[in-house]
């Protein structure tokens, strides 16, 4: 069965001290470095077996940057001012632990680490501007979660220019792909939407004139006809609908994983909806506790992806901050997001791999120019929810008033 690590498994890596084991997160092993946790050989959700080979994890940063320490209900990083609680009422929370959770090892180790692959897929995105769409942050917490997860259907609400689609197509060459958008064309001017054209029998688009929506698709009859397997589906929000209406009818058909894109802060959002109802604005409490705590108790694991580097970096960028959110600035006070992958404000091999990565992808590392700041700095807090396989049968008791 998929389970989530309990708070023993959460990794620790403090005064230098590392204790080589190996982890489970929904279904794969991988090394890492842990305290005491090793279950040897598993499973992906497709059921392929997985091992995780005996050689050192080489990460080219130091580990302990960024060491989180567990203590009662609350997480805590080295050098960053924000904690993590595992309750509701929090402008930063967590539960359980996920993929997210382990994004810098699982991004940088090994002989072939994962960021060299996903780089050259960044590169190369049929849209290198995406305007209205998904940019690093978020594509990196995208990609991670299908490789980690390997769903055998990803539903995606929400496509516009279709980069988001590229970006699971190219994370999993097997999955099935449902494309759910209501236009048949991208907004913000962004030209002809990537269509993946070379995988006909795997994507199905529900888009302008076929458009159906989540909602009204037919589950249970796509479930009696072994054609959708609630267990091992991954719902994809980024429709800028009532995101918390959205988890609650999703959790009635009994699936489990859930990625929300833009999961605004309390008092920002591009629309209405989004100024009201998404997970992080449910379990920072307030008017939104009975929604949030209604949740919480119904998730095994709850995480969000941490942006690529701090917004210190852009210290050379003097626009001031969108309204709306979903960009982060010199000046934040960074209470209220997760530590960063990389430190390249502090550690001198963080530095270097940044330095790499944007000369890799033809950006400026002060991001004093828009489009290398808008590329590094957009990030609305990319969240994974599991939920437990039994909220399916209380799923129609969430509370209903804003």
């Amino acid at each position: 069965t998929m389970k989530s690590l309990s708070k023993e498994g959460i990794r620790v890596a403090d005064q230098g001290i590392r204790n080589k084991s190996r982890w489970k997160i929904f279904g794969i092993v991988i090394c890492a470095f842990s305290v005491g946790y090793d279950i040897g050989v598993t499973t992906s959700m497709s059921g392929t077996p997985i091992h995780c080979g005996d050689q050192p994890a080489t990460l080219p940063t130091d580990l302990a940057v960024g060491a989180v320490r567990v203590i009662g209900d609350k997480r805590q990083w080295d050098n960053w001012p924000a904690v993590a609680f595992e309750e509701v009422g929090h402008p930063l929370v967590a539960k359980g632990e996920s993929f997210f959770d382990h994004a810098r090892e699982l991004y940088f180790s090994g002989n072939n680490p994962l960021i060299d692959e996903f780089l050259e897929v960044y590169k190369n995105r049929p849209d290198p501007v995406n305007l209205c769409g998904i940019r690093i942050n978020h594509a990196m917490a995208l990609f991670l979660a299908v490789k980690q997860l390997n769903p055998t259907l990803v539903v995606e609400s929400g496509v516009n220019a279709g980069v988001s689609t590229y970006f699971i197509r190219k994370a999993s060459p097997t999955t099935r792909i449902f494309a759910v958008d209501p236009s048949d064309k991208p907004i913000c001017e962004q030209g002809v939407r990537w269509i993946d054209s070379n995988n006909t029998h795997l994507t199905t688009y529900y888009t302008g004139s076929s458009f159906v929506d989540i909602t009204e698709m037919d589950w249970k009859g796509m479930a009696e006809r072994k054609e959708f397997n609630p267990s091992t589906t991954l719902v994809f929000l980024d429709d800028h609908l009532h995101a918390f209406n959205r988890v609650a009818e999703v959790m009635a058909h009994g699936i489990q994983h859930i990625l929300v894109e833009d999961n605004y802060k309390q008092g920002e959002g591009a629309t209405p909806n989004d100024k009201r109802s998404t997970p992080k604005q449910m379990f920072a409490g307030g008017r939104w506790t009975s929604k949030g705590s209604w949740l919480w108790e119904r998730m095994e694991a709850y995480s969000e992806f941490p942006p690529l580097v701090p917004p210190i970096v852009a210290k050379e960028f003097t626009q001031t901050r969108k309204p709306a959110g979903g960009f982060m600035v010199a000046s934040d006070s960074n209470g209220d997001i997760v530590h960063p992958i990389l430190r390249p404000d502090l550690d001198a091999s963080d530095e270097e791999a940044y330095q790499k990565i944007l000369a890799y992808l033809g950006l400026d590392p002060s991001l004093k120019d828009s489009h290398s700041y808008m590329q590094m700095m957009n990030y609305n807090q990319f969240c994974y929810l599991e939920l437990l396989p039994e909220a399916a049968a209380s799923a129609s008791t969430f509370p209903q008033h804003y």
